[in-house]
């Protein structure tokens, strides 16, 4: 009896001390950075990009040599995503940057996955870190590793224009390795990357309800599934708001344009209104405003005669011209002769 009962123990502990899902590898770190690495789950796609301390699920020690290592036993059975990153030991709150050092990466993971990272000879942080253990995960790695670097190179590009291509070009990318990934979380993940996703569903609508189809059937009962239904059902909205789409007609439709057309009539009669009242505030007899012997220097002016000729003219002294030209420098509200020639001829 006593000897059946230490074979029980012995073939209970292995079970007791193991772990089901094993995250192991070398990240390189300098003294800015925190020694600990931060395992985060993401409940949908939408929070990839979100920074909260309450994601986070797990943490170890990153060892002088780099080396560290994340386990547990309490992931979701189907496959999630989840985020590795690092905290800067100045900073007191979570912050993810992918400007110039990488600080984060994601993985697909389950609650028995085994994944191994090799950090690269050169970069620190995450910025060349290579996967084994998971073909789904070595794609996931590689596509979020070009599409930042694509992403930095549109930070230099300095024409509004030639960024909008490149940009096209680069959801153009996205869509072909959605397409032709075998793993639809996996195109999932990357879909979640394209950039103004309202306009790329009016210009792709295809692909994203080919792709709709492509999730169910692998991914039925995912919770990832419902989250694309929804986002889908947005885009949906969208275009059905900014477009006429065929055997849809909703009643709200006409109204809102009957509505649109109403205010531009209003908008347009207000803006003739306050155009015929500043015109109106802005029409100055500038002639009455003068002596009969100002108008007539003035006129001069405009013809482009000097001072001297206006006082051969008038057979007045110089310093007299001059006296009147300053009164009607004041009077016109122009502080030199440029000024009242281009105040004359828009007069006449």
């Amino acid at each position: 009896m006593k000897y059946k009962a230490l074979i029980f123990l012995l073939l209970l502990f292995p079970v007791i001390g193991c772990y089901a899902y094993q995250i192991e590898g070398v990240v390189r770190i300098s003294d800015q950075w925190q020694p600990k690495i931060y395992l985060a789950s993401i409940q949908s796609p939408e929070n990839l990009f979100v920074a909260s301390p309450e994601f986070m699920i797990n943490e170890a020690t990153i060892y002088p040599d780099g080396h560290f290592e994340l386990k547990g036993n309490d992931l979701p059975d189907d496959p999630r995503f989840y985020r590795l990153y690092l905290v800067r030991n100045s900073l007191f709150a979570l912050e993810f940057s992918a400007d110039s050092t990488r600080n984060f990466m994601h993985l697909l993971l389950t609650n028995s996955s085994e994944l191994k990272l090799n950090a690269g000879d050169q970069k620190l942080l995450f910025d060349d870190v290579r996967v084994e253990g998971s073909p789904e995960n070595e794609s996931l790695v590689a596509f979020e590793k070009a599409y930042f670097q694509k992403r930095h190179s549109l930070t230099l590009i300095n024409t509004v224009a030639k960024r909008d291509f490149q940009s096209q070009s680069m959801n153009r990318s996205i869509r072909e390795f959605v397409t032709n990934s075998s793993d639809a979380i996996v195109g999932l993940f990357a879909l979640y990357h394209i950039e103004d996703r309202e306009t790329d569903f009016l210009r792709n609508g295809s692909f994203y309800f080919d792709f709709q189809e492509r999730l169910k059937a692998q991914y039925p009962q995912a919770m990832y599934t419902a989250a694309y239904d929804d986002l889908l059902n947005n885009l949906v909205g969208y275009r059905d708001l900014v477009c006429e789409i065929p055997r849809i007609t909703k009643p709200w439709r006409s109204w809102i344009i009957g509505a649109e057309a109403l205010i531009i009539v209003l908008l347009a009669i207000w803006v003739y209104r306050l155009k015929s009242q500043g015109s109106g505030k802005n029409e100055v007899d500038y002639f009455g405003l003068l002596t009969e012997k100002e108008r007539t220097i003035w006129e001069a002016l405009a013809a482009g005669k000097t001072n001297k000729e206006i006082a051969a003219d008038l057979f007045i002294e110089l310093s007299t011209v001059k006296t009147h030209i300053n009164n009607l420098y004041k009077r016109l509200g122009v502080s030199n002769r440029k000024e009242a020639i281009v105040l004359y001829n828009r007069q006449k």
